[in-house]
């Protein structure tokens, strides 16, 4: 196995119109296009022929051409010259999903799961793509702890002057890193306040689980009364995909979804409110991409660093990013003399 071996996002499906695009797994180049009926396909950036960049060509019905010589080239791969029509030739081709508005893929022949994006039970908001010039587990590291989010966000996150009073537990799994995080809810404008149903002094529940096929974690937020412990009727819930271009970049990809139905109120829910919170965690994820990329230090190593309790899952996270995800095995224990 290798980083390669997983499900992918690689651009949001908006993003792919009539001409081919360019994208970057691992630093491998793959060439994107969608042909006739919509069916998107996936191949090796280059060229067999004589190494061109197929992103630079056009689609054709079903195919696509090679804009150096004019090869032509199918959804598997399959490939001819109109110049020697009996010289055949094969582009590596890549298996392709359009889901949750976005476009996955992963090699050919690989057995690898689907990840949860966190569709299930609740209204999809969209989805939403930021680069971030910083590693993939400096960015994991930045989306799995609670303690930046007093000061580094606008709404989703903790009071700056309670931040002591939050509850924070970490289950380490086989394959998963599951962190449960309860405090006070920061102050907000009283407008937010009413659109998500939130009550002065209630706490914020922000809880996730991470996976490494791809790098990914699914968030649930709520609010709930800290007297009663009742539950407030709105929720979020955010799926995070984590794809590298390269070793110093990633491509997060964001997928909204609410409790909230966009029915009724004479399409307030569709028109308004809709827009509005997909705006808002749009915005969010700007905030960590801003301070991500303004880090001194974008090195992945923690050692030396001084971690707090919020921190527990770093080393974790390392060592699952290198079996799961990666699939370097870890060194077996040498015995004592």
């Amino acid at each position: 196995m290798s980083a390669m071996d997983h499900w992918h996002p690689v651009m949001l499906a908006s993003a792919l119109g009539k001409a081919p695009r360019l994208a970057q797994v691992w630093g491998r180049e793959v060439v994107v296009f969608r042909g006739e009926g919509g069916r998107v396909g996936a191949l090796d950036e280059r060229c067999p022929h004589r190494g061109m960049r197929l992103s630079k060509g056009k689609v054709e019905g079903d195919r696509i051409v090679c804009p150096y010589h004019g090869w032509c080239y199918g959804r598997d791969g399959q490939g001819e010259s109109p110049g020697t029509p009996r010289l055949k030739a094969r582009a590596v081709s890549y298996e392709v999903v359009e889901r949750h508005g976005a476009i996955w893929i992963k090699p050919e022949g690989v057995a690898a799961r689907f990840p949860d994006v966190g569709a299930s039970g609740h209204h999809p908001l969209g989805a939403l793509h930021h680069r971030i010039e910083a590693p993939l587990e400096v960015v994991l590291d930045n989306f799995t702890e609670v303690e930046h989010t007093p000061t580094a966000h606008l709404f989703l996150g903790y009071d700056p002057g309670r931040v002591a009073q939050v509850v924070t537990r970490v289950e380490v799994g086989e394959r998963t890193v599951r962190v449960v995080n309860r405090g006070p809810q920061k102050p907000l404008p009283r407008l937010l306040m009413r659109l998500f149903g939130i009550e002065p002094g209630d706490d914020f529940i922000d809880e996730w689980v991470t996976g490494f096929s791809p790098v990914h974690a699914l968030y649930d937020h709520w609010w709930a009364d800290p007297r009663t412990g009742q539950r407030r009727p709105e929720s979020l819930r955010i799926g995070v995909v984590m794809t590298p271009p390269d070793a110093e970049r990633v491509d997060l990809f964001v997928f909204a979804h609410t409790s909230r139905p966009f029915s009724g109120r004479l399409g307030l829910n569709r028109w308004v409110i809709k827009p509005l919170t997909r705006r808002l965690i749009d915005h969010e994820v700007g905030l960590d991409k801003n301070i991500l990329e303004h880090l001194a230090d974008k090195g992945v190593g923690i050692e030396g660093k001084k971690l707090s309790r919020f921190d527990r899952p770093m080393g974790e996270h390392r060592r699952m990013i290198e079996r799961l995800y990666k699939g370097i095995d870890e060194p077996e224990a040498q015995p004592m003399e």
